[in-house]
């Protein structure tokens, strides 16, 4: 049977949660913004400016989607590692 959780142990954890999966939402709307600029850069095949400015944007944001996940799986772990640490 676990202990009931004390102190910072409980809030870390709260806090490790509420930044992933806020970090999380962020991300995948960052892919969604991503999908859609790409997909706006492809309907304008003629006009290689406008296009290319688009494509920077989508660029950008698929950089900025992964790094929302990597941190949003980083504080997944830390979350889960603390939640592992006090069942011990």
């Amino acid at each position: 049977m676990t202990q009931p959780m004390h102190g910072s142990e409980g809030r870390g954890r709260r806090l490790a949660r509420a930044v992933a999966v806020l970090t999380g939402l962020l991300g995948v709307g960052e892919l969604i913004r991503w999908g859609n600029r790409w997909y706006v850069s492809t309907q304008y095949p003629d006009d290689a400016t406008y296009s290319a400015t688009l494509e920077v944007g989508a660029h950008q944001a698929l950089v900025t989607a992964l790094v929302l996940l990597l941190v949003a799986a980083g504080a997944a772990v830390i979350g889960w590692r603390l939640r592992v640490t006090r069942a011990r």
